[in-house]
């Protein structure tokens, strides 16, 4: 009897060995769980426990599951060898599925420090423990290292833990999906974390391998530090600290014969996710998957936990249209046939040898894997989802693209009525931004920040069956989406078209202060109402409320200088433009995201 053999504890791993089961019910499917750790409260230890696979739904679905604390592979042999408290016991299989994710490197210098901890994949019962103890003994500061939805996390939960947050920022490493969200709108999660009681540092200019420790009381560490980009020291104090970045592979499964890493540390596999050993495959963060790029070609990409779903329902239609020996076999029920691998089958009998190598090519299409990032993270009052490419992707598949931002003021009511159709009926203190290429305004990607976490998703998924449909820039402009989500997306995306038809252009807040800095010249224009220009305005704003622009215009704004529009939002700016430019006003820019998005000091008046 053919016999797959399932190696994980995740949620994911128990997915893959039960959908097999359902596919091939004929198949002996055995699914070998390492040994958890120590039992433990708390609301880490609480999170690690909700990731590992259900024993009672794996026995309901016939999957065969084994402990073990220790086990190897022998290739050749093709058999699984497990250690645990019952013994050790040998498992022959046919093909070998390996659930292999990423986890968080530690720097050398503060390895082995007792109140050190990874997350995920760190010791979660040691970290509540300490958590709890600290916390009982009066303050505690947790300080959580990283960008991304594993940093977002850390800080959840130990706030929910009764700690306060501390959020030293860093920046993703090249291969990171967190990159997949551009770095100003990491910025601006930044400043919602902060509205919600989280501190934050920004570390993003400091080396993640350079950074130190002072020595704390009972061997642990008291403060991290690190030399800053100008020069000048930095320390931040905790009382326990959680890595969540950079992610790398670290699985003894990397010394097997066949398996070989990319230049980021992921397995290299396949179309198919198969590794260079035979019938060996690998699922999970610690991939690194063949996908379709921008520009049709086909990339090597570390997969979000997000898209992982994606992967094993990709990699059980796969196990379930082959046999034993990995030879085709027609498609189990419920699996939709892969076009690519039909063609390459009957290319393959081809005498031509050109149709043969092109057979050999197809057949590690990525056909059955998602062709769209998903980054999805959850931090105490924030939330952030991407969907698609970011702007350090389009730079590395040489795509010239354009974005927008639309952001809604974090205040629930903070604007004048001047700027009230502009966000009014829209929830307050979310960000969209959205990419599309400037050739042909095609969508790229589509990224959001915001406080409620059900309306991020929402416009994520909403941007990603846009993206799926080919949709242009300007057609998400007019298409008709439901609910908040698909307002925000419209007028994000009402945005990008204006800047893709080159009618006006968009200033970033960084761009602008380098400009400034540079000796550019501007007539900053602030639009809002007379009392919130008084409240924050940006450096040398002049202010004219919108609704008496018409009257002033004529004494009180240059002609020959180039105009920088400010406004609440940026849409209300692009409006302000459009009149401009129908006046005949030139050389006119408009601020992105507006002063919701406004990330620098502010003049007061």
């Amino acid at each position: 009897m053919r016999r797959i053999v399932v190696i994980g504890s995740g949620v994911g791993a128990g997915k893959l060995a039960a959908r097999v089961k359902r596919l091939l019910p004929g198949c002996e499917v055995n699914m070998i769980m390492p040994e958890a750790g120590g039992e433990a409260s708390g609301p880490f230890s609480a999170c690690a426990a909700g990731r590992r696979a259900s024993r009672v739904l794996l026995a309901a679905r016939e999957v065969g599951v084994l402990d073990a604390a220790e086990l190897s592979v022998d290739l050749d042999g093709q058999t699984v060898i497990t250690g645990s408290s019952r013994g050790r016991l040998s498992v022959r299989y046919d093909q070998l599925a390996m659930e292999i994710d990423a986890a968080p490197r530690i720097p050398r210098a503060l390895r082995g420090a007792p109140n050190v901890f990874a997350w995920p994949g760190g010791d979660a019962p040691a970290l509540d423990a300490l958590l709890a103890e600290r916390v009982a003994a009066g303050a505690c500061r947790a300080v959580v290292v990283g960008q991304g939805a594993e940093a977002l996390e850390a800080l959840r939960l130990a706030r929910a833990a009764g700690a306060a947050p501390v959020w030293v920022r860093t920046r993703g490493a090249g291969s990171d999906p967190a990159n997949s969200v551009d770095a100003d709108m990491w910025r601006h999660a930044a400043r919602a974390a902060r509205r919600n009681g989280v501190e934050v540092v920004n570390w993003t200019g400091v080396a993640l391998e350079r950074m130190g420790a002072l020595p704390g009381e009972g061997g642990g560490f008291a403060a991290l530090v690190a030399v800053g980009p100008d020069g000048s020291d930095l320390r931040v104090e905790g009382d326990l600290f959680i890595w969540t970045s950079p992610m790398v592979v670290q699985n003894p499964a990397l010394a097997l014969d066949g398996i070989s890493l990319d230049d980021t540390g992921r397995i290299d596999v396949d179309g198919c996710l198969r590794t260079g050993a035979p019938g060996v495959y690998v699922f999970g963060t610690g991939v690194s998957a063949q996908r379709m790029a921008p520009d049709g070609d086909v990339e090597q990409a570390a997969p979000a936990p997000a898209e992982v779903p994606g992967m094993i329902r990709a990699l059980a239609d796969h196990l379930a249209s082959i046999d034993a020996s990995g030879g085709a076999v027609p498609p189990a029920s419920g699996v939709a046939a892969c076009p690519a691998c039909d063609l390459a089958a009957e290319l393959a009998g081809s005498d031509d040898a050109d149709l043969a190598d092109l057979a050999n090519d197809i057949d590690t299409c990525p056909c059955r894997l998602p062709a769209l990032g998903v980054v999805h993270g959850e931090g105490p009052g924030v939330s952030v989802a991407a969907v698609g490419l970011g702007s350090a992707a389009c730079a590395r598949a040489e795509v010239e693209a354009e974005f927008a931002v639309y952001a809604t003021p974090a205040g629930e009511s903070g604007q004048g009525d001047d700027e009230a159709g502009a966000w009014r009926g829209l929830p307050a203190g979310h960000a969209v931004k959205l990419l599309a290429a400037k050739s042909g305004g095609l969508l790229l990607g589509a990224q959001v920040v915001g406080r409620d976490t059900e309306l991020c998703a929402a416009v994520v998924s909403a941007a990603s069956l846009a993206l799926r449909a080919g949709m242009r820039a300007a057609d998400l402009a007019q298409a008709d989406l439901p609910g908040a989500a698909g307002e925000l997306l419209r007028r994000a995306a009402a945005i990008l078209s204006n800047k893709l038809a080159g009618r006006y252009f968009g200033i970033t807040p960084d761009e602008f202060i380098a400009s400034r800095e540079a000796g550019a010249e501007f007539f900053t224009l602030d639009l809002r109402s007379t009392p919130d220009w008084r409240a924050g305005h940006v450096p040398d704003a002049y202010n004219i409320p919108h609704t008496q622009l018409r009257k002033r215009l004529q004494d009180e704004v240059p002609r020959f200088t180039p105009i920088v529009l400010v406004a609440a939002t940026s849409d209300a700016a692009w409006s302000v433009a459009c009149m401009l430019g129908g006046l005949g006003a030139t050389d006119l820019y408009v601020l992105d995201g507006g002063m919701a998005f406004w990330p620098h000091a502010l003049e007061t008046a």
